[in-house]
C-alpha cells in the first residue's frame, strides 16, 4: 500500500507542476491556429528550398498536435503538393517545437533543455532534409504517391486521423455557415472555432500525456537509481566518449520506440531518464524518437507503404543520432548542460506550498475546463 501512496503522491505533484502550463500552452497553440490563416501557407510547400522548409517548420509549430494527427496533416499536405522534406519538417515542428511542450520542458528540465529541443529539433529537419534528398529514391517516392493516391478516399480507421482532417473540416464549414446565416462578429467565432481545436487537442493526446505520468510515476518508485546508470553508462571512464553519448542516443530511441508514448508525456518520461543518468543529447533523443515508435511506424505503413515506411524509418533514426551527438559536444563546448542530474522530478519529496505554480493553477484549472466545456459546445 505504501507503494501504491508514493506512485500516487508522484502522479499527484506532477500533475499539479505541469497543469497549468499544458493548459497555457494549448490555449495559445489553439488561437494561433483559429486566428492564423494556413490555406496560403499550404500552396507554397511544392518546392525544396530553405524558405519552403523554414515555412513548414512554422505551419508545423503553429498546428502543434499529438504525432499520429501531425502525420496525418503531413500525408494531407502532400496530397496538396508538398514534398517529402516539407511534409517531415511539418512533423518534426507540430510534435517538438510548440508551446505546450515548450512550457512542460522548461518546468520539468529547465532553461537548456529547452534551448537543447529548440536548437535540436531545427538541426533534426536540416539533417533530414539533407538525407531525403540523398538516400530518398524516387522509385520509393514514386510507389509511395501511389499507394496515397489509391487509398485516398477510403475510410480510415485511425482516429487521431480522423478526428484532425474530418472534425476540424466539419468545425469549419459549420463556423463559416453560421457566420453567413448570424452575421456574429468574427471574433467571436473564431474565439469558438480556438475552443473546438482546444477540446480536440486535449481529446487527441490527453490520453497519452496521463499513460506518461503515470508511467513515469511507476519507474520513478519501482525502478531503482543504479538500474538507469548501468543502462546508460553513467560515470563509465573505460570506454571512449563518443561511445557512451552514442550508446545513449540510441538507448533513448530504442526506449521510446518501445514507450511509444507521444506529446508531453515524453516530456514527463525524459525528466525520468535524464534523474536516471542519460546524457543531455540521450534526453533530446527519446524526446524526438516519438516520430518512430511502432504505432507511428504502422502509420507509415498505412499511408505510404512498406517500402516507405522503411525509408522513413531509417532517414528520421539516422538524423535524431546525429542531433543527439550535436547537442552533447556544442552544449559541453558553451558550458550550457546542467551539472547534476536533478531535473525536477523527485516530487515525492515536495510539499504543497504558495508559490507561483499554485496561483497560476488556480487561475488556469477553471478557465480551462470552461474553455475546454465551451468547445466540446461548439463541436456539436
Amino acid at each position: 500500500m505504501n507503494v501504491l501512496t508514493k506512485i500516487a503522491s508522484e502522479l499527484f505533484y506532477m500533475i499539479w507542476d505541469i497543469y497549468w502550463g499544458l493548459a497555457l500552452g494549448f490555449i495559445l497553440s489553439s488561437l494561433i491556429r483559429a486566428f492564423i490563416s494556413t490555406e496560403s501557407i499550404s500552396s507554397r510547400l511544392g518546392k525544396d528550398s530553405i524558405s519552403s522548409i523554414g515555412l513548414s517548420t512554422l505551419f508545423g509549430a503553429v498546428s502543434s498536435s499529438c504525432s499520429y494527427a501531425a502525420a496525418s496533416m503531413a500525408r494531407a499536405l502532400m496530397i496538396k503538393g508538398a514534398t517529402w522534406s516539407n511534409a517531415v519538417a511539418f512533423m518534426v515542428a507540430s510534435t517538438n517545437l510548440v508551446f505546450e511542450i515548450f512550457i512542460v520542458i522548461v518546468s520539468l528540465l529547465g532553461w537548456s533543455f529547452f534551448g537543447g529541443e529548440v536548437i535540436g529539433g531545427i538541426f533534426f529537419i536540416i539533417i533530414s532534409a539533407i538525407l531525403i534528398r540523398w538516400i530518398f529514391p524516387s522509385k520509393a517516392k514514386e510507389e509511395a504517391k501511389a499507394h496515397i493516391e489509391e487509398t485516398e478516399g477510403k475510410k480510415t480507421d485511425d482516429p487521431h486521423a480522423h478526428h484532425m482532417t474530418n472534425s476540424c473540416c466539419e468545425h469549419e464549414m459549420k463556423t463559416d455557415s453560421k457566420n453567413e446565416q448570424t452575421h456574429a462578429p468574427v471574433f467571436k467565432e473564431k474565439l469558438k472555432e480556438a475552443s473546438g481545436h482546444f477540446y480536440m487537442d486535449v481529446m487527441m493526446v490527453g490520453k497519452d500525456i496521463l499513460i506518461g505520468l503515470v508511467v513515469a510515476s511507476i519507474l520513478m518508485v519501482l525502478v531503482p537509481e543504479v538500474f538507469w546508470k548501468g543502462l546508460f553508462l553513467t560515470g563509465n571512464s573505460s570506454l571512449p566518449h563518443i561511445l557512451v553519448l552514442s550508446w545513449n542516443a540510441v538507448i533513448g530511441v530504442l526506449i521510446a520506440i518501445v514507450a511509444f508514448v507521444c506529446s508531453v508525456g515524453n516530456i514527463v518520461m525524459a525528466a525520468v531518464l535524464w534523474q536516471g543518468g542519460i546524457s543531455f543529447g540521450g534526453v533530446i533523443a527519446f524526446i524526438l524518437a516519438d516520430l518512430v515508435t511502432i504505432p507511428m511506424l504502422m502509420v507509415f505503413r498505412k499511408y505510404y507503404g512498406n517500402k516507405t515506411m522503411w525509408y522513413l524509418l531509417i532517414i528520421l533514426v539516422v538524423s535524431i543520432f546525429f542531433t543527439s551527438l550535436f547537442l552533447d559536444y556544442s552544449f559541453e563546448a558553451l558550458k550550457w548542460i546542467p551539472k547534476a542530474h536533478n531535473g525536477g522530478m523527485q516530487m515525492a519529496n515536495a510539499h504543497f506550498q504558495w508559490n507561483y505554480a499554485t496561483w497560476l493553477n488556480i487561475f488556469f484549472i477553471p478557465i480551462s475546463l470552461t474553455y475546454f466545456y465551451w468547445g466540446k459546445k461548439s463541436m456539436k
